[in-house]
């Protein structure tokens, strides 16, 4: 790929410094109209909008920063011409006086680092205030540096000197940021600073307090809202819109803003496609997040895509998402098991029963203020709330009705999280699971006879039933608990992939059940493609010419085929097979 020609714009990966994006040649979606929403009479004036992270919350706020700041006035054509927000000419623009404060950076130490960290936070936010305001005059060097409730508090007074107009627009990005991340590692810490008498209720008082006579707006970001009860409890003018259909694409990307970027950032003429391709094989992996049940549209997570087009213009060639995952992003399922770890264990249990089986979801009102103080544990209603929250699921809106939500998994980056749960808390831990082996001698001979491998799958899966360890078996549940037990034997020359991203001319991204590669890296490297099926022992006995079993056989023989054709393994040694299982029971194993 060559920029001499074709002129691309720079990839705005990890950066959210909005008044820079056109001087530095960024490309970004124009999230502008949103502001419409945010003007309109009926829109709460102190909104809390939440998304889960690396959605480009940040963005949006430095953008709200640069329309509604009066000290940005003089550069309103710059940023703004050709927006859709400019052809709207609102008033509001450029008429308050912005004070935004970012919480990422927040320290999560001990109790008295944390105090310290987010009075800095809340001075760099004043500091920021005077660079752009030269004439505002504040001293805070006398006071007491934990103390960020009263540094605000004296900011507003010292502010109400500068200007007799009730103009401050205050701005809070990622409110809960370092809560989340105390969360995740003391417990303690975490309910010391979210209780009744914590720093965070004191200082959301403090902009309450302010609010009757100083502050004239607040908008407020974060990830999820176990904090907004510290929050709500000092700051109770404070509205959740997190789920309003107007505000569902303030933060990802939709289809229509990627067939903007992506030719921006990638010569497409040159990759041999067109944005719709890529944006086919992105969908899949990225897409899928739906934040209000009257919405018409779905989100990628942008700084997904972002990362992955930075690696296709990169490495000039059609990379498979799957492989190209954006590091900043949970990939480990950390913060998940950490999620199901705060709720008790038929809690979890159910969850993971109702993903087994491949069902949605169904809440009947998400939890607003969830929080830990009040309860020991989650309960199902806000174990599900948090998940939502933290984008593991997602609204159905074809499926949701005015009496409830219907959540499901997303995507499968986020199937994928919760398949690595599920044996974490389902198998690893279960001491019949473990003492299992299954026969892999023949796959390691590059052997094309399977007959030792399908015996011990039916010997491990017979135990592992008749010992409940899965109350359930299902297709979804067949091909993770076998894959579960394939992974303990990884090692650098044996790999095994769950559900693994397949390009398919003429047919999109498809995805196989398991992929097992042999031999990796040397001469004689294998892979054997599978595709599993399951039927009950109830349907495997019917005699019917168009019994289950028949089905299954034909639909795993045919996927097989579909995926054997793949792009990915072209010029590579596959062995593909159709199995299919009745109840423990391997009774069709056959190469294709």
């Amino acid at each position: 790929m060559s920029d001499s020609k074709v002129k691309l714009f720079n990839n705005p990966y990890g950066q959210a410094t909005f008044d820079l994006f056109r001087q530095d040649d960024l490309a970004f979606a124009d999230k502008s109209l949103i502001i419409k929403y945010l003007d309109d009479k009926g829109t709460s004036k102190y909104p809390v909008l939440l998304r889960p992270r690396r959605f480009g919350k940040s963005t949006f706020v430095r953008m709200l920063k640069c329309y509604y700041d009066i000290s940005y006035q003089d550069r309103y054509e710059e940023l703004f011409s050709g927006s859709k927000i400019y052809d709207a000419n609102l008033a509001s623009h450029n008429s308050y006086h912005v004070i935004n404060f970012d919480f990422s950076a927040v320290s999560t130490g001990n109790l008295n680092k944390l105090l310290t960290s987010f009075f800095v936070a809340v001075a760099d936010g004043i500091s920021d205030f005077k660079r752009r305001y030269k004439d505002f005059v504040f001293d805070y060097s006398a006071l007491d540096r934990t103390d960020a409730a009263t540094l605000f508090t004296e900011f507003a007074i010292a502010y109400k000197d500068y200007s007799d107009s009730q103009k401050l627009y205050v701005m809070i990005d990622e409110y809960d940021n370092f809560a989340n991340e105390i969360l995740s590692k003391d417990l303690d810490l975490f309910l010391n600073i979210t209780s009744k008498d914590g720093f965070l209720k004191s200082f959301y008082s403090a902009i309450k307090n302010q609010a009757m006579n100083t502050i004239a707006k607040t908008f407020i970001t974060g990830v999820s809202s176990f904090s907004l009860d510290s929050l709500t409890s000092g700051f109770n003018i404070a509205l959740n819109v997190t789920s309003l259909d107007s505000f569902n694409e303030y933060a990802g990307f939709t289809e229509e803003e990627l067939e903007i970027l992506i030719p921006k950032l990638v010569d497409v003429d040159q990759l041999g496609v067109n944005p719709k391709e890529i944006i086919a094989r992105m969908k899949p992996v990225y897409d899928g997040y739906c934040f209000s049940k009257r919405a018409d549209k779905t989100v990628y997570n942008s700084s997904m895509c972002l990362y992955y087009l930075t690696k296709v213009r990169q490495e000039q060639s059609f990379l498979n998402p799957e492989d190209y995952l954006d590091p900043a992003c949970d990939q480990n399922g950390y913060k998940l098991e950490q999620l199901f770890s705060l709720a008790d264990k038929a809690t979890v249990d159910l969850i993971i029963d109702r993903y087994l089986q491949g069902e949605p979801f169904y809440l009947q009102k998400l939890s607003e203020n969830i929080n830990l103080n009040q309860v020991k544990e989650y309960s199902r209603e806000q174990l599900l709330s948090m998940l939502y929250y933290l984008g593991y699921l997602t609204i159905n809106p074809n499926s949701t009705s005015d009496n409830g939500l219907s959540l499901v998994i997303p995507n499968q980056f986020m199937a994928k999280l919760f398949a690595k749960c599920t044996i974490e808390f389902r198998f690893r831990k279960n001491a019949v699971f473990s003492s299992q082996k299954l026969n892999i001698s023949s796959l390691l001979a590059v052997g094309d006879d399977l007959s030792s491998f399908t015996a011990s799958c039916t010997e491990f899966l017979s135990l592992i039933m008749s010992n409940q360890v899965l109350y359930h078996m299902n297709e979804m549940a067949l091909n993770l608990v076998l894959y579960a037990k394939l992974e303990e034997l990884a090692k650098d020359d044996f790999e095994v992939r769950l559900q693994k991203s397949l390009r398919v001319v003429g047919k999109g991204e498809k995805f196989a059940d398991l992929l097992i590669t042999v031999n990796r890296g040397m001469c004689n490297e294998c892979i054997y493609l599978i595709e599993l099926k399951y039927v009950t022992k109830k349907e495997a006995t019917e005699k019917s010419s168009e019994s289950a079993l028949k089905k299954a056989i034909k639909d795993a023989m045919d996927e097989v085929l579909t995926y054997k054709s793949a792009i990915d393994f072209k010029g590579r040694n596959v062995k593909a097979y159709a199995m299919v299982f009745a109840g423990p029971d391997c009774i069709y194993c056959q190469q294709q």
